[in-house]
């Protein structure tokens, strides 16, 4: 995503009772379901890089709450597909003192056996697959920044797929 597409999907997201975040379908970027499953099959994971950690302590005390900040966007090359996420988790207690914040990257690529598909297909594998396989390795890198600073118990939350995007047998 482009960093006004990125901003104005930021703003549609909407957070559910459970906590949990659900993305509306976006108008007009309908997928074509044999489309989509071309690319997907034509697509090799060729790496996942951690390209960014950081970590900064700004105050003496125990942060109790910790809000995560998460962004997403992609570069097209010929014959690959660039992923990149950048997490931040801002380290805070009830009061909303500053104690903190680290921050982690990650770029995953995939090798295209055939042409780069129309963009929305490689939005929904982004949007999908791939920030399921780039979670555990932002997960890890927030975590053992926070601990290397003192602060314990920094998890990025577990993402879920909405149901509607898994098919049921039957």
């Amino acid at each position: 995503m482009t960093s006004a597409q990125e901003q104005t999907h930021a703003d549609s997201i909407e957070d559910a009772e459970d906590g949990s975040v659900h993305e509306p379908a976006a108008s007009g970027d309908t997928v074509d379901p044999g489309t989509y499953n071309d690319f997907v099959t034509s697509v090799a994971l060729t790496a996942i890089n951690v390209v960014g950690i950081g970590g900064e302590r700004r105050a003496a005390g125990e942060a109790t709450q910790t809000r995560f900040d998460l962004g997403a966007a992609y570069q097209v090359e010929t014959d690959a597909v660039h992923y990149r996420f950048d997490a931040t988790g801002q380290l805070t207690d009830e009061a909303g003192t500053d104690y903190g914040q680290v921050s982690a990257s990650v770029v995953l690529t995939l090798t295209l056996t055939a042409p780069a598909p129309p963009p929305p297909c490689i939005e929904r594998f982004g949007s999908m697959t791939a920030t399921m396989v780039v979670h555990p390795y932002l997960r890890e890198a927030l975590a053992s920044t926070a601990l290397r600073l003192g602060f314990g118990g920094v998890l990025l939350p577990l993402i879920t797929q909405p149901s509607e995007h898994i098919k049921r047998g039957g």
